[in-house]
């Protein structure tokens, strides 16, 4: 008999967050048969209601309804509280989070529950499948008072104090367009433009009305090998869509459906290398369509960072994490090897989704199902180009040909602190100074760099990481890709390895970036990538 096939083992989803962690939905009352006025969904994705029942005497149900994915309502059961749960205020909460993702929220009704409490917040759901390895940690500090009495054995009275849950990693190789979150989180919002810097007209200004909505007639080609289309709308008073058909990876005849709600700007999902038509379905604006096939981020060292709620399905358990954000970064290359990123840190809490008493849950995933871009590929390390420059000239000119390993270390301590608002979660988070570590090791051919060391001088060490191909504007080729600029001086490390058992010479060489006039910041990151600038909404 063969061995049957179960849901893949590991998905993590991350949304960006508008605000920081878990928000009140619904204010502590009791529980009633209906209860409305809970805090509508926020972003682009929704949210999952994170929902805590206290002081229940009796078995009962609650029931969510609104607008929801992969459904829009759902129920479960709470049993009766045991004699110990009753004994305790640390015990008598029952938790559940919805495995729904809500856009919209109607009501949460309820049966039984007799003398109980509710509050309700919400948590943002996931928007990027991001392909990675995930480890996390929820971690209560534990007290057991230590006191004079008449027993021998030590501990009596063990309760919970705060908890304390930590990202241990979040590790994945570097992808032009799935590796956005590490930039936004460690480094904070970029100014954004875009490739080409007038994106290229496909359909002039042209006005539509819902009684009459007619294609759009001979769109313009996007420009090879294919674009993104920029939708702006204007002069908005019905809703409607926008049907477009074209040729998506060599796929002809491929179309999406884009609906038009208001005015601002809207994005296609796919990339077209040739439009065969748009059509206009029953909504009354001004619409202008343009393309481009690539967006520049730059991220300079002091920016606001981002935080994230990071969904993960591991295989067993699916869990949300709200208010994560990041402390420690790593970019990692090695001429022989992938290229990956890593990033650890703390997050609010690490919640389960769904029912807690369904067993077993193997295979069961409840997070959403967001799909895998087979189309972004992840980069390796010989894909990089250096360039050491002196602090007087300018980044990006002199190339540096004697390196074989570069990591990119970003310290970026966050202080979180806990005030009283009746909950083991902390609330607030403060930035601390951030720094920038570059480690290195180089075949040693010459004394140039010594120098540099013994002298303690600064120098610009900058080095781009290049991907898929997306493009040519003004005669410059573009591709994903991520540039570093670093102002660096020696970190006092030089250190020089002779083994006579080998044929090369090497040393380690390890520097600290500085801030820089020149750049404005302590470090900066320019990243090309063929995503829109939507990511974080």
């Amino acid at each position: 008999m063969p061995i049957t096939a179960t849901a893949a083992k590991g998905t993590v989803n991350l949304m960006l967050e508008t605000a920081n962690g878990e928000q009140l939905a619904l204010a502590t009352q009791a529980v009633s048969a209906t209860m409305t006025g809970i805090a509508a969904p926020v972003g682009s994705t929704g949210v999952r209601y994170h929902i805590k029942i206290t002081n229940w005497t009796t078995s009962g149900s609650i029931t969510v309804t609104g607008t929801g994915t992969p459904a829009s309502t759902e129920t479960y059961n709470i049993a009766a509280p045991t004699a110990q749960q009753t004994q305790s205020a640390q015990l008598a909460s029952n938790e559940y989070v919805t495995v729904n993702a809500y856009t919209a929220i109607t009501n949460i009704t309820s049966t039984g529950l007799s003398n109980a409490t509710i509050t309700v917040y919400y948590i943002q759901a996931g928007k990027f499948q991001i392909p990675s390895i995930l480890k996390s940690q929820r971690k209560p500090k534990v007290y057991s008072p230590n006191e004079h009495n008449t027993l021998i054995e030590r501990d009596k009275k063990i309760v919970h104090l705060i908890n304390e849950t930590s990202i241990d990693e979040l590790k994945q190789d570097v992808y032009g367009d799935l590796s956005l979150w590490w930039p936004y989180m460690m480094m904070g919002a970029p100014t954004i433009a875009s490739i080409p810097a007038t994106p290229t007209s496909i359909v002039a200004s042209t006005p539509v009305t819902a009684g009459s909505p007619a294609t759009f007639s001979s769109p313009s080609a996007p420009t090879a090998p294919g674009m993104r289309l920029i939708i702006t709308v204007s002069s908005y008073t019905v809703t409607g869509t926008i049907t477009i058909t074209g040729t998506v990876n060599g796929i002809a005849g491929t179309s999406e459906v884009i609906t038009v709600s208001g005015a601002g700007t809207l994005y296609s999902s796919n990339v077209y290398s040739a439009i065969s038509s748009i059509a206009n379905a029953s909504y009354t604006a001004t619409i202008v369509i343009t393309g481009a096939f690539g967006w520049q981020l730059t991220f300079l060292s002091s920016a606001n960072k981002y935080t994230a709620a990071i969904e993960w399905y591991d295989g067993v358990g699916s869990w949300t994490h709200p208010f994560s954000f990041f402390t420690e970064g790593d970019f990692d290359i090695k001429a022989l090897t992938e290229a990956t990123l890593t990033a650890k840190g703390m997050a609010q809490d690490k919640l389960p989704l769904g029912d807690r008493t369904t067993t077993p849950l193997s295979g069961t995933n409840r997070i959403a199902s967001i799909g895998t871009d087979l189309s972004d590929e992840p980069l390796v390390g010989w894909q990089t180009v250096l360039y050491l420059d002196a602090i007087t000239g300018s980044p990006l000119t002199t190339t540096w040909v004697d390196v074989q390993e570069l990591k990119v270390s970003l310290k970026t301590p966050d202080e979180h602190h806990y005030t009283f608002t009746n909950s083991q979660n902390f609330n607030r988070a403060y930035a601390v100074k951030r720094e920038c570590t570059v480690d290195t090791t180089i075949n040693f051919i010459d004394l140039l760099q010594w120098e540099q060391f013994r002298q303690n001088l600064k120098q610009y060490l900058s080095f781009q990481f290049l991907g898929q191909y997306i493009g040519t504007n003004a005669g410059t080729n573009y591709f994903k890709s991520w540039t570093w600029t670093l102002p660096i001086r020696s970190d006092g490390v030089f250190d020089i390895s002779s083994d006579p058992s080998k044929g090369i010479v090497t040393a380690k060489a390890s520097f600290r970036s500085e801030y820089d006039t020149g750049i404005g910041a302590a470090y900066k990151l320019v990243v090309v990538t063929s995503k829109p600038p939507t990511y974080p909404s």
